[in-house]
């Protein structure tokens, strides 16, 4: 509870304050004041009447205000949220406190009051840190510009007028991949149902006919692909600037037809085709809000036409029919990795499927490798019953004994899916060698890995540590967090292919999903100080700094981690410095209470307050409220790359004085 916690803080810097008054007695009257200030503080806390304080961060100063402190944030949070044009790229609950703004404030100051900067000048540097985290999600604005800012104006005569790239180029790339070993492209090609990409290049290269902007929507799509893929792997200087050029004359296509498509569209192929890719891509540019729009509208439009239903399906030809599937199965996987991603119940259910669970891919030539994507249906079904039975609002209103039991139960099957899954990979990885295939489509593979493991993570977060542990943390949790991050440093050292593969690499595989294993590891190091997860931290750090170069949102990634890692690591320093020194005054309130604002290290009790004061019915315990804080938290700190993060003022001293 916050007003036992602050009483905690006020013990604690009674402590500080003999010492200051045994080395100077000229700070006695500002010493004398300062309590005076706690002390009506903790009468307004203590009140149940006591008007809110809020602070002015214009001149520092309070402010009364009528009513509760929560009352108060909600109706201006709420005022700004209704008063946005845009949509939250990120949505999902805040899982924030109205006393944040209080809580904040007063450890500011306390911070400033004790002896930390005498111990390591960087200490306060990485409490004001988390305290503008804290205030970023409070205050987050969900105006994050132009969805599509590659958008160009419709020229005369429709989209299908804008410029395209030179058609010679298309066609000497599109010879070479197919008679190529299995590319990106072509099992792009495969997993959306194009059969004749080369005879939808003729239609809007040679415009003898109309043809829609759903049409012109593909091809660009898959001419960004193309180009993005000879960029990453060509070596000379001057053909990577040509096929860069047209990659992003292709993406301004995408985005200005993508940026037009219709609210109400008809159920064709090409429709769905088109939002599939629109969505696919906004996942590669770390556009989640946007890939969800998208391809719920493509889940309508299946369910609409009946891709789910084998007694609709029987009306089409086998090959209408085969391509009907593949479109819906790779919907479906988006439907459910965006919903896990985004806090949402996926817009595909289970109870309207009766196709048979087969992914029908065909984009490895001769060899059978129709179980890969298979497994993507699978995993993506775990991934359903993930939010649905853990994380979503009516499991976490659960008895805590029977979400365990779910938890428990959709561990095992994560873990006999896993032996399935590293049986078809070292299938593919064999075939892949063999036939001499890009490193591309190896990274493409290989990132299911940590997706999945990742996906574990999730699981047995909610599966309770045994009796007497010293971490909430169970050692399987623990232990698959850990793999996540080995597999993923296996990746990056295979991804010298080029930015803009990087970044994809990145987008899908550790912001699809919340990223759960570094947040599990970083509240790991917080209750152990373990010196080797701290490594495990400082070394994915590391991979993103090589790789930040690649996007903006990669960037920000990187830095929000720096900024984590760089608290690990000091809060593990105070802490040892701390049981050296007796004398010296407690770190771990400080850095705790902000860790609870984030709902990293939330108490049961305050976890509880959480629940209560975001408007929902709390849940039945407090163990329950800390995993909902904690997915909430996992959520929102992703949810901050759509911020700017150079506010966090300290960030690049903290970086030169750090080493990893």
């Amino acid at each position: 509870m916050l007003c036992h916690r602050v009483r905690v803080d006020v013990a604690n810097f009674l402590g500080s304050v003999i010492n200051a008054v045994c080395a100077s007695e000229r700070k006695i009257d500002q010493i004398e004041s300062r309590l005076g200030n706690i002390e009506s503080l903790l009468k307004n806390i203590a009140s149940p009447t006591a008007p809110s304080i809020l602070v002015d961060h214009r001149g520092g100063a309070p402010v009364n205000t009528p009513g509760t402190g929560s009352s108060v944030l909600t109706a201006a949070s709420t005022a700004d949220y209704e008063s946005s044009e845009e949509e939250s790229a990120f949505g999902g609950d805040t899982g924030l406190t109205a006393h944040t703004t209080f809580a904040s404030e007063f450890l500011e100051k306390a911070v400033r009051r004790t002896s930390l900067r005498e111990v390591n000048p960087k200490m306060e540097a990485a409490l004001l840190n988390l305290s503008q985290l804290v205030e970023m999600q409070k205050r987050r604005s969900i105006s994050h510009g132009p969805r599509f800012p590659l958008q160009k104006p419709v020229p005369p005569g429709g989209i299908c007028k804008l410029p395209m790239p030179p058609m010679a180029a298309v066609v000497n790339l599109l010879k070479h991949a197919k008679s190529a070993p299995p590319t990106l492209f072509t099992i792009m090609c495969s997993l959306v149902g194009l059969s004749d990409f080369s005879s939808l290049c003729r239609l809007v290269y040679f415009a003898t006919e109309d043809f829609s902007d759903a049409t012109f929507t593909i091809v660009n799509a898959m001419l960004y692909n193309l180009f993005m893929e000879q960029h990453s792997l060509a070596t000379e200087p001057l053909v990577r600037d040509e096929y860069h050029s047209y990659m992003q004359m292709c993406r301004a296509n995408l985005e200005t037809s993508l940026a037009n498509t219709p609210l109400f569209l008809s159920a064709k192929v090409e429709n769905v085709q088109a939002l599939l890719l629109g969505g696919l891509y906004a996942v590669d540019v770390s556009r989640p809000s946007v890939a969800w729009h998208l391809s719920c509208m493509a889940a309508q439009l299946c369910q609409t036409a009946g891709y789910h239903r084998s007694a609709t399906l029987m009306y089409d030809s086998p090959a209408t029919a085969k391509l009907k599937r593949i479109l819906f199965w790779h919907v479906y996987t988006l439907d459910k990795g965006l919903g896990l991603r985004l806090g949402r119940a996926p817009v595909i259910h289970e109870c309207d499927i009766d196709i048979p669970r087969v992914f029908e891919f065909d984009g490895f030539g001769e060899f059978e490798s129709s179980s890969i994507p298979t497994l993507w249906v699978k995993i993506s079904y775990l991934q359903s019953r993930i939010y649905e039975q853990l994380y979503s609002p009516a499991a976490l209103a659960s008895p805590q004994e029977e979400l365990i039991e779910r938890a428990k139960a959709l561990a095992r099957d994560c873990r006999k899916l896993e032996v399935e899954a590293e049986q078809c990979r070292e299938q593919v990885y064999n075939y892949l060698r063999a036939v001499n295939s890009s490193d591309v489509v190896d990274i493409f593979l290989r990132g299911d890995e940590v997706q999945f493991q990742v996906t574990l993570t999730l699981v047995y977060r909610v599966i309770p540590a045994p009796e007497g542990s010293a971490s909430r943390f169970c050692d399987e949790c623990l232990e698959v967090a850990r793999k996540a991050m080995t597999v993923h440093q296996q990746c990056v050292q295979l991804a010298n292919l080029g930015s803009y593969f990087r970044s994809i690499y990145v987008h899908w595989n550790l912001l699809l999903t919340p990223f759960a294993p570094f947040f599990v590891l970083f509240c790991y190091i917080i209750e152990t100080s373990s010196l080797d997860d701290l490594r495990i931290l400082q070394e994915f750090v590391a991979s993103l700094d090589e790789v930040r170069d690649s996007s903006e949102t990669i960037e920000k990634l990187y830095r929000l981690c720096r900024v984590m890692c760089d608290v690990a690591g000091l809060y593990v320093e105070a802490k040892s410095q701390q049981q050296e020194d007796q004398t010296m005054v407690p770190i771990g309130d400080e850095f705790e209470m902000y860790l609870s604002q984030l709902g990293f290290m939330s108490t049961e009790d305050q976890a509880m307050s959480h629940a209560q004061n975001n408007g929902g019915p709390p849940p039945v315990n407090g163990r329950v409220a800390q995993i909902a804080d904690w997915f909430s938290g996992n959520r929102n700190m992703m949810g901050l790359l759509e911020e700017d993060l150079s506010q966090i003022e300290s960030y690049r001293w903290m970086q030169q004085s750090s080493s990893i």
